[in-house]
């Protein structure tokens, strides 16, 4: 199957939308389930409209599906399918039962089912909404079970008439263990769609950038991190600000040692990145990393700091390899050098030569959470001249 991507700068946005909208769906299943939930998705593609079927199945496939209507700035249709096994699978999991107990959708498994997606589906359109500045209100949900065809074709039509491309969405529900895929699709009407891609295009939001690349980041490292750990990590940030030189230092207590990170950039962009983390934190983290109860580590020897290299090798290239999509640009992160000092010390070399560059650097402060346990750090890039000029002409 062929997969179109839309011009940019809409599948960067909508990326932004996709990422956001499973940390927000993530929190809001988890509390309602009383379970750690983690919804995962790339984003959302361009498809062409007569291969939308063929992604969620034959013609004449019985999915499961959760339709929401949307008004407001932005009209169209969010829907959300199953297919019938995962439908059941899911149902058993919301009534805190065995999977294979369910086996059809009845009145108590189309509610649950239609609850479901009313949460995910309303998270992406507030995403949506916050990102592009629109107001919109997502409908009440209505469950259908039926031939893919009878549920897809007539939203289809409706949008055949102006659009060749529909938005789908791939989506994986982790739950205890167990990874449930749906598929999402956005279909927005012709005046909407082009309303978006102006929203894309304002001042607005391409100030917003910084964020868009930060969030990316965090998502890519969030799953490098658990295919790493073959654990659940979520690594979260509100994204880079920009930090005079002179204030980098009041972000550390002089006084407490840091583990940092210091990894050289070549290719396109020059320049430094530094994954900085307090001695404590770093102790803490290593504990999560192995799996020991908190507290464990006492010291950072040789196989902690391998540890913490690896992990700062992985979450940094994340980082940077968003930047390099951002800007098209090809980024290659050297090998992670491990330095444990005070602040000042981890930061004079870096600073001064950053100074001769530029008086500002971008920060990242960051979360990383595993275990229901969260770990603080500063991701920082220092960038050389030309990288500079790169990033204020994107980002300005």
């Amino acid at each position: 199957m062929t997969v179109k991507t839309a011009a940019p700068p809409l599948p960067e946005a909508l990326r932004v939308v996709a990422v956001n909208g499973s940390y927000n769906a993530s929190r809001a299943m988890s509390k309602w389930l009383h379970k750690g939930v983690r919804l995962t998705c790339d984003g959302f593609q361009s498809v062409p409209i007569g291969e939308v079927a063929s992604i969620i199945g034959a013609a004449d496939d019985v999915i499961a599906a959760v339709h929401l209507p949307l008004t407001g700035d932005l009209s169209g249709h969010l829907l959300l399918t199953f297919s019938v096994p995962v439908a059941l699978s899911l149902a058993d999991t919301m009534m805190m039962q065995p999977v294979g107990t369910c086996m059809e959708l009845g009145e108590i498994e189309e509610s649950g089912l239609c609850e479901t997606g009313n949460i995910v589906c309303s998270a992406y359109a507030n995403s949506l909404a916050k990102w592009l500045k629109l107001h919109i209100e997502p409908g009440v949900p209505t469950f259908s079970q039926d031939m893919v065809s009878s549920i897809i074709d007539p939203l289809l039509m409706e949008l055949a008439v102006h659009h060749d491309d529909v938005l789908v969405a791939n989506t994986d529900f982790l739950l205890d263990g167990q990874q449930l895929q749906w598929n999402m699709l956005l279909l927005p009407s012709y005046e909407s769609l082009q309303l978006m891609e102006r929203r894309c295009m304002a001042d607005s939001v391409r100030m917003e950038a910084l964020h868009t690349i930060a969030v990316n980041g965090a998502f890519n490292a969030s799953r490098a991190m658990s295919k790493w750990l073959k654990r659940g990590v979520r690594i979260s940030t509100e994204g880079f600000t920009r930090v005079p030189l002179g204030e980098l230092s009041n972000m550390f207590d002089e006084s407490v040692p840091v583990a940092a990170i210091l990894m050289e950039l070549s290719e396109d962009m020059h320049g430094r990145a530094l994954f900085a983390i307090t001695r404590e934190n770093a102790l803490q983290l290593v504990d999560l990393l192995t799996g020991q109860a908190e507290g464990t580590t006492q010291s950072i020897g040789e196989l902690e700091q391998s540890c913490l290299e690896e992990t700062g090798n992985i979450i940094s290239g994340a980082f940077v390899s968003s930047w390099s999509n951002w800007l098209d640009i090809e980024i290659r992160p050297g090998v992670p050098q491990f330095v444990m000092d005070l602040p000042g010390a981890v930061l004079e070399s870096v600073v001064a030569d950053q100074a001769l560059v530029s008086d500002e650097v971008l920060v990242a402060q960051t979360d990383f959470v595993l275990n229901d346990k969260a770990v603080e750090w500063v991701f920082m890039l220092f960038p050389a001249p030309s990288a500079m000029r790169l990033i204020e002409a994107s980002c300005a």
